[in-house]
This record gives C-alpha cells, sequence and structure tokens, in this order.
C-alpha cells in the first residue's frame, strides 16, 4: 500500500482539477426537488462498484492484463490512509467508500491501479493510473486500459460522439503525448472532455521512471 500512495503522489493535482471543473458547481447548487438527491448522493455516477470491477476483469484477461480483486475500504481511518485523492479535504470528508485494484500484464510486472471512490453505493470519481517506462514500452496496454475503463464507466458511444473531435481515443492520447513531449512543463492534460453525459480527463506527467498516464472520470 505503501508503493500505491507513491505512485499516486501526483494525481492530487488531476483530482483537484475534476474536483473544482466538473463537480464544484453543483456543490454549491441547492436541490430543486425534495426528491432530488444531497449530499454525495448527487454526484454519484450511474454505475456500482461491483459491476465495473467484475466487468473490467473480465474484459482486461482478454486483452493479456490481468486485475485484482479489490480491495474494499468504509473506515474513515482507511478511506483517509489509502483513499486520500482529493486535497479540498470538505469534499474528501464526503467519501464514504473506496475500491482499488492492481494491474499487472501476463509475466506479472506491475501496471498501475483502478481506485474507485464515492457513496456506499456508487462512486463519483474513478481514476486509473499507469506507469510507462522512459520509451513508452507499454503505450499499446495505457492505451487499451482506458479505452475499457471509459467503455465500463461512461459508455460506448466514442464513435458517436468524437469528443474534442478526435476519431478516436488513441488519436487523442497521441495527441497529448506529442503535445507533452514537445513542451517544458511536466504535467499535461486535455482538462475535463465531456463524453455521453460525464466527464472524463487524461493526464500526462513525466517522473523519475518516465511517465505517468492517468485517467480520471466524474460528473
Amino acid at each position: 500500500m505503501k508503493s500505491k500512495k507513491y505512485a499516486y503522489a501526483g494525481i492530487v493535482v488531476a483530482a483537484i482539477a475534476i474536483a473544482i471543473v466538473v463537480l464544484y458547481p453543483y456543490f454549491n447548487s441547492s436541490p430543486t426537488e425534495q426528491s432530488t438527491p444531497t449530499g454525495i448522493s448527487a454526484y454519484t455516477l450511474e454505475i456500482s462498484y461491483e459491476t465495473v470491477n467484475s466487468d473490467l476483469k473480465n474484459t482486461l484477461i482478454h486483452q493479456q492484463i490481468n486485475m485484482s480483486s479489490p480491495l474494499k475500504f468504509s473506515t474513515t481511518a482507511n478511506i483517509n490512509q489509502y483513499c486520500n485523492f482529493l486535497s479540498n479535504q470538505t469534499k474528501q470528508a464526503m467519501i464514504e467508500y473506496c475500491t482499488s485494484t492492481e494491474l499487472k500484464d501476463v509475466n506479472g510486472n506491475f501496471l498501475g491501479d483502478v481506485n474507485m471512490i464515492g457513496s456506499n453505493t456508487a462512486p463519483v470519481l474513478v481514476i486509473a493510473a499507469i506507469q510507462s517506462d522512459p520509451v513508452f514500452s507499454n503505450y499499446d496496454k495505457v492505451k487499451t486500459v482506458f479505452g475499457d475503463v471509459i467503455n465500463e464507466t461512461i459508455c460506448q458511444c466514442w464513435n458517436n460522439s468524437k469528443p474534442g473531435g478526435y476519431t478516436t481515443l488513441s488519436d487523442m492520447m497521441d495527441a497529448l503525448r506529442t503535445f507533452h513531449l514537445n513542451g517544458k512543463q511536466p504535467n499535461s492534460t486535455t482538462h475535463a472532455v465531456p463524453l455521453g453525459g460525464i466527464h472524463f480527463e487524461i493526464e500526462l506527467t513525466t517522473n523519475s521512471n518516465g511517465y505517468v498516464w492517468k485517467l480520471l472520470v466524474a460528473k
């Protein structure tokens, strides 16, 4: 678990961006009807931890990527230790539940993690992070994981929407990688991209081992 916290040291910036860009307006709005969900339930995605973890695991295994069974955290102490992704402590304090899984290739080499945080019934934020070496030798696996996460948490509707004008997710990621490699900053991001009534964000960060790819999904 210590390595996991280190691996996500840079993800706080991206998580803050999602919280501010996507969730912040809703945190400050007032329900218009008594039936309107309040609290963290107002921001949950229409997915379940169990279904996404199960379906994602079954999908990835056919693509030579092994996903562990999820670790589940529901106590405040464990969430604060293992699932503390939001620097805004007011929003972080709303998190009631978290699942965490590890991804490995067929040779048992660690690839990254998929975390989901939210209410007891549904996540408000899905975070996938994968480490790449300096030459992006596992780039195809990064694309595979991100594509499957988007399909399972948002929709299988990229071809209909072509968000950002990109024909494929691969094209968007290629453009982000080119932008990052040509730039001088350690962090590059797509910012929040709408798709299927949800938003996702892809971030690429330079670190001592090469690069970390991060995908975040939220309302």
